[in-house]
């Protein structure tokens, strides 16, 4: 403890001179100290971070989180996060009673990964020029680090661009994909060919068309909220710690230095050097709709998926709906949660972290079929462990077009921070 507590005063400690008259107050080192602090919080204890080379660069590595069951005959969880986020977000659905983390960790060898070129893993250069190459980048590191780790089959759980992300993996790769859990995915549903953009933004003539065609100008650009923050500079530290407190301190009671922590983590991993959030604009179109929707290409695949949604998530669930009724015209369920569309109820494009405890129950149902009884008791008895949150309806459907009615521009920094 004494040891903790000295690194801990070391890291609050001002930094030097050189360091403050940095651009971008960021590094990785300082970004892996501050997740640790991030995971000392938590009641398990005994997470390990890592850093696995997938390829021969300086830059190719996933940083990856690991706790929970040593035993080699439990499954392996491995969970994606969304674009803008890193592997710790999971934090957030896990302070202060465990949640997440410590109840996935009870239950199966829990992995949580950063994809190549986000969160805390290398940012190699990003050359991918369409949509085949974009979830290359991510679907081959993906693989190289499945193989680093040993694993043979592994539960692939992805949340919003990391559930398109899990989806691409389990199409290129069935046969390492025990279970696919989408937790509100991004690029599910196709674009309807009669969706037009709301109204005020169809004429050219007013400020809010004119700035609406400037942020579709800029999202083809390959403009990002992460080049945005680095733009930022020395401001981009209080332009992360906005976003954190509007979005994600409403219902979590968390003390004003687990905040900070937090607002620290969030802005080293949107922060660093860009690299795999150049792959939005090759994958998902202004207003988040896919360029290759996944309702088009997963009818076939040959591995049990469920997906998770929030009540008032602004992800198209009647498209998962579509799609696991066009699935099941080629094949049966492998088991009763297999093409299972799960709705969280009171929560939006969060569920892990509005609801933890709704979300680790269906978690425990979903997984049923392969979890030994103890370790789905565990998963349960975490569950009863959360507080009940209130009413999240901040997420609802056509917040986005509400939004960019009103500040195209922003609304198209907040679309994509929510992937």
């Amino acid at each position: 403890m004494a040891a903790a507590t000295t690194a801990q005063a070391a890291h609050d400690a001002p930094l030097p001179w050189w360091q403050r008259l940095r651009w971008r107050q960021t590094s990785h080192a300082e970004g892996v100290h501050v997740e640790r602090r991030l995971l000392d919080l938590l009641s398990h204890g005994g997470y390990e971070q890592h850093d696995v080379k997938v390829g021969p660069g300086k830059q190719d590595f996933i940083h990856t989180v690991t706790g929970g069951q040593a035993n080699t005959a439990s499954p392996a969880f491995v969970a994606v996060p969304g674009y803008g986020s890193g592997s710790s977000f999971l934090f957030k659905a896990s302070w202060p009673t465990g949640g997440l983390f410590d109840g996935l960790s009870s239950s199966f060898r829990l992995f949580a990964v950063d994809m190549l070129g986000t969160g805390l893993s290398g940012r190699p250069p990003f050359r991918a020029r369409s949509t085949a190459e974009a979830e290359a980048f991510f679907v081959t590191s993906l693989d190289a680090w499945r193989r680093e780790q040993g694993l043979d089959k592994m539960v692939l759980m992805g949340h919003s661009m990391g559930g398109y992300l899990s989806a691409c993996y389990a199409m290129k790769h069935p046969e390492h994909v025990q279970h696919l859990i989408l937790m509100c995915p991004a690029g599910v549903g196709r674009k309807p060919e009669d969706w037009q953009p709301p109204e005020v933004l169809r004429n050219p003539w007013t400020v809010r068309g004119q700035l609406f065609r400037f942020a579709t100008r800029v999202w083809d650009w390959g403009v990002t909220p992460g080049s945005i923050v680095r733009c930022m500079g020395p401001w981009g530290p209080g332009m992360a710690s906005k976003y954190c407190r509007s979005r994600f301190t409403r219902q979590q009671q968390l003390t004003e230095e687990e905040v900070a922590v937090f607002e620290q983590y969030h802005y080293h991993t949107i922060a660093a050097s860009g690299s795999g959030e150049y792959a939005l604009r090759h994958i998902l179109q202004p207003f988040a709709w896919p360029r290759a929707p996944l309702e088009d290409r997963m009818q076939q695949l040959d591995v049990p998926v469920t997906f998770i949604y929030g009540e008032h998530d602004w992800m198209d669930v009647k498209a998962a709906r579509r799609l696991t009724a066009a699935m099941a015209q080629h094949r049966g369920p492998k088991f009763p949660a297999d093409m299972r569309v799960l709705v969280t109820p009171d929560a939006g494009h969060y569920p892990a972290i509005d609801q933890p405890g709704s979300v680790l129950r269906q978690l425990a149902e979903t997984c049923d079929a392969y979890l030994p009884p103890a370790a789905k008791e565990a998963l349960l008895a975490a569950a009863r462990r959360q507080p009940f949150h209130g009413a999240v309806k901040t997420d609802a459907a056509g917040a986005v077009e509400a939004e960019m009615a009103s500040n195209p521009l922003e609304a198209a920094a907040h679309e994509a921070s929510e992937l």
